[in-house]
């Protein structure tokens, strides 16, 4: 096996620059995902996007592939049932291809089976219910005093959007053992860990989580010490949307005391004000609440503040400490504008109105698509079942840690034990989650009630059943 390196739409590095790439777990379902006959004279991968006409993820997914030299000579499918949509996403990948001079043939279909049949990877980014249902996963709660950022993840929104997803994921994994037995399925969609979960709990299908929150952390870390970000490394755990950052090195040496204690003082939060120069959009990470967590637990949070704050609602709960600490919210109007814009700009690009980019994105996807195709080693952050990676939390619940992919697939690589004041916080969402999951595999409403309960944004009493079943009676 050659140096396992780190692989970034940016830079590489080699793992003996990585030092706490100590030890890789093989994963029993994780074997090698082609052997080199089976590849050999067939040119790239057969890439098959279910949720191709996302108008967020389709254009960064389609110019990834495009211009990543590892993928030449391959097939991208784009599927969706929107129509509409999908029509978009295909001439501007057309176009885009045109650009980018790419080898790559790009096709479309509204049957998922059509798209699935002979894959070597898909790419799963769809919503279930749309916007439309994430507005009665906010505005039902609202009506009981339960105020959220995101609504996704954790929380009564978090839940709902589980129990939606998880039948229709789950779906289309054994559409994949139909018709792609052998292909990986690459999970963009939230929540990450519930989903990645019950596919891989349901199913056979290999499954890698992969979410882009820890990027912003490692951006800031490069800021901070005037430092390339290839330079910068990081021991990270936990479940997606609330990983901690228990260590840092810039350069190989250890500056974990120095990080932190910057970060405590306020200098990542002044510096996210500077870049954001009084923009108050949502999606801007401001930084008050990860400073806020640093100063008082002695690690860092690594998602953004409007993620985080969902999982320790008692400040997000308070109003004067959601203004203290800037905690912003995505609320449904702002995420209909933001489709809207991107509609938009997807279509003034098809017109020729606007110039189609040329360069990637900070995404990983074509990257751990590349690794695996080719079986060149690298390193990225991704969310697997846990094999022993988290000494502290269970065989098979998912958890995000770094990772090795290459031609085996998929395998941790060991954290440790989370400390115990982060495990303290951990600990009830992982179990939690896999509450939810089982409810979402076998229907059990009772299940549901209880996990809904145990969620520390919403609590036990009588308005949490009250919300549940009129959650439930609205989405069911």
């Amino acid at each position: 096996m050659g140096a396992l390196r780190v692989v970034s739409a940016a830079q590489s590095r080699p793992v003996n620059s990585y030092p706490y790439a100590y030890a890789i777990i093989s994963l029993g379902t994780y074997q090698r995902v082609w052997r080199e006959e089976d590849v050999e004279g067939r040119g790239g991968p057969r890439i098959a996007v279910v949720g191709g006409g996302s108008y967020q993820w389709g254009p960064k997914i389609i110019q990834d592939v495009a211009l990543n030299e590892a993928l030449r000579g391959g097939s991208l499918v784009l599927h969706d049932i929107d129509g509409e949509a999908l029509d978009d996403m295909y001439e501007w990948g057309t176009r885009a291809l045109d650009v980018a001079q790419a080898d790559l043939k790009l096709e479309k279909t509204l049957q998922l089976e059509e798209s699935l049949r002979g894959a070597d990877f898909v790419v799963l980014s769809i919503s279930t219910g749309g916007l439309d249902a994430t507005a009665l996963d906010l505005e039902i709660p609202a009506r009981y005093g339960v105020v959220q950022t995101v609504g996704d993840t954790v929380g009564p929104g978090g839940l709902f959007r589980g129990l939606r997803n998880i039948p229709v994921v789950v779906e289309i994994a054994r559409a994949m053992e139909r018709s792609c037995p052998n292909a990986v399925l690459l999970n963009l969609t939230n929540p990450l860990t519930v989903l990645t979960r019950a596919v891989t709990k349901a199913t056979s299908i290999r499954t890698v989580g992969l979410c882009h929150e820890l990027f912003s952390t490692l951006g800031m870390l490069s800021k901070m010490f005037v430092a390339p970000e290839e330079a910068i490394n990081v021991r990270v755990a936990g479940v997606n949307h609330f990983i901690w950052v228990t260590d840092v090195t810039v350069h190989g040496h250890d500056v974990t005391g120095e990080a932190f204690r910057r970060i405590s003082g306020g200098e990542a939060r002044e510096i996210s004000l500077s870049d954001a120069a009084g923009d108050t959009d949502p999606f801007v990470n401001t930084w008050g609440f990860r400073t806020e967590l640093c100063r008082l637990y002695g690690y860092l949070p690594a998602a953004g503040d409007r993620h985080v704050c969902e999982f320790l609602p008692g400040y997000l709960q308070d109003e004067k400490e959601r203004e203290r600490l800037d905690l912003r919210m995505t609320t449904v109007d702002v995420r209909r504008e933001r489709l809207a814009a991107d509609r938009e700009r997807a279509r003034r690009m098809i017109r020729g109105d606007e110039s189609i980019p040329t360069g990637r994105s900070r995404e990983e996807v074509s990257d751990i698509i590349a690794a695996m195709w080719t079986g060149e080693d690298s390193v990225n952050i991704v969310n697997l079942p846990n094999a022993g990676q988290v000494r502290d939390l269970p065989l098979g619940a998912v958890v995000e840690t770094y990772g090795a992919l290459n031609g085996a697939g998929a395998s941790g690589i060991v954290f440790g034990e989370l400390p115990p004041p982060v495990a303290a916080l951990v600990h009830p969402h992982v179990f939690n989650q896999e509450a939810i999951v089982q409810a979402g595999l076998t229907g059990d409403m009772d299940l549901a009630l209880r996990a809904f309960s145990n969620d520390p944004l919403v609590g036990s009493g009588p308005d949490a059943r009250k919300m549940f079943e009129e959650m439930w009676e609205v989405q069911k």
